[in-house]
Formats: C-alpha cells, sequence, structure tokens
C-alpha cells in the first residue's frame, strides 16, 4: 500500500456566521473592511485552530455585536470556490434566538436590525445571504456549493442545494 498524497487535498478556511433573530427581525452588519467591504450581511468571522464551530461563533458574536449567546441551531454550510485562489472557504450557518447582552459594534462595521422580510431588498445585501435566508426561515438545513469565477460572477451547483 502506498501512503496517500497530501498534493491535492484542498486548504480549508473555516468561517462562522450567525443569524441573530429576535421579534421577526435580523441583526446585520455592514462590512466596514474586505472582503465584501460595504456589503450588508450577517456577522461572523474566522474559526481559530483549536476552537469548536459552536466557540468560534459564540466568540464572533460576543466580539462583533457584544451579545452573549446562548443556544446555537446549527442551519448548514455554504462551500465557495474561487478561481485563482489555492484555499477554498466553508461558511457554517447557525441561527440563534436566545442570546443577551448590550448591543455594541466594533470594527468590523456598523449594526443594524432589519425586518426579515424587508433585509432581502436593502441596498447592498450579500447575494449569499439572499441565497441562504430562505433556508434558515424554513428550517431546513443548508447544504450549498458555489463558484465564483474569476469575472466575479457566481454560479450554484443546484445538485448541492439544501438536504
Amino acid at each position: 500500500m502506498s501512503a496517500e498524497s497530501w498534493e491535492h487535498c484542498a486548504y480549508c478556511v473555516p468561517i462562522v456566521f450567525c443569524f441573530l433573530i429576535r421579534d421577526k427581525k435580523i441583526l446585520l452588519i455592514r462590512r466596514a473592511r474586505e472582503p465584501y467591504k460595504g456589503e450588508a450581511t450577517v456577522p461572523g468571522g474566522r474559526k481559530r485552530r483549536g476552537e469548536s464551530l459552536r466557540a468560534a461563533c459564540a466568540r464572533e458574536m460576543l466580539e462583533e455585536t457584544g451579545y452573549t449567546v446562548g443556544d446555537l441551531t446549527f442551519a448548514g454550510i455554504l462551500h465557495v470556490f474561487r478561481d485563482g485562489e489555492d484555499r477554498e472557504y466553508v461558511s457554517y450557518y447557525f441561527v440563534c434566538h436566545d442570546f443577551s447582552g448590550e448591543l455594541r459594534e466594533s470594527d468590523e462595521g456598523p449594526l443594524f436590525w432589519a425586518g426579515l422580510d424587508e433585509s432581502l431588498t436593502l441596498p447592498g445585501i450579500h447575494p449569499s445571504y439572499v441565497r441562504i435566508l430562505p433556508y434558515i426561515r424554513s428550517g431546513t438545513t443548508v447544504d450549498m456549493t458555489l463558484h465564483v469565477s474569476s469575472d466575479g460572477r457566481s454560479t450554484t451547483n443546484p445538485d448541492s442545494e439544501g438536504i
């Protein structure tokens, strides 16, 4: 038997996002930095080495919003391939209705509450948010793969959506 080569294995960057929802409203952040500077989406960030996904999500929510999260419900995965990049991005989504503390902005960008319906048509809303929110609202697990071409256009693999 030969040893398996790691040469063709993917280098994945794990990212966590959280849909903080209360009274039919969602907390959004307008990103102050790249990637996606100026776009609105749910708060989140990169998982650190040694953290569980839930611990990373709890840390990111505290850092970016000031909220301490309670029960985090796993909502799914978005896997993104970008032309010309060696790494791939795997975003893990959580939903939380149970959070406490005082809303506090960070240098990641301004925070604001939006109605769930209204959020889909906000100027500068991130396209992935628009794709994912219907899954979140219906309670269907997100399992999506997105390919981003070198010209910035994205296509979703239709065989990958929902499970």
